[in-house]
């Protein structure tokens, strides 16, 4: 990304799944509709992150190494964290919607999605 598109984004993601092919095509994704992006590759390397580094928006995989999305969020808030955070998974279940909502996630969405469906849940998100 050149550097006077990175000082025209207004909204940071975070990218948080240890699937390397879906950290990459999200950044791909969310870059070209102007956020800027950061991913992560576990829950551990986004804990030990520098703190400087602000987020608008987490997107968070549920099955991954270290910490799975919900052991991660469940960190964040005891540490203070309120930043919104939306969970991602491939795995379905159903009744993994109502425990997403009661861990504080904003939203899930299932893999593979519809990048629309994505953007619409940041957006909701952002209140963009």
């Amino acid at each position: 990304m050149s550097q006077s598109a990175e000082t025209e984004t207004h909204f940071w993601i975070a990218v948080v799944d240890d699937n390397e092919p879906v950290c990459r095509s999200l950044s791909l994704l969310l870059r070209s509709k102007g956020y800027g992006v950061t991913a992560f590759a576990n829950g551990l390397a986004f804990l030990e992150r520098e703190q400087a580094q602000v987020f608008n928006c987490i997107l968070i995989d549920f099955k991954m190494s270290h910490h799975d999305g919900f052991a991660l969020l469940q960190e964040l808030r005891a540490g203070g964290d309120d930043t919104p955070a939306i969970m991602i998974t491939g795995w379905q279940s159903p009744d993994l919607l109502r425990q997403a909502l009661q861990a504080g996630f904003e939203d899930l969405i299932y893999k593979p999605m519809l990048d629309d469906t994505l953007l619409a849940a940041i957006d909701r998100v952002l209140l963009v």
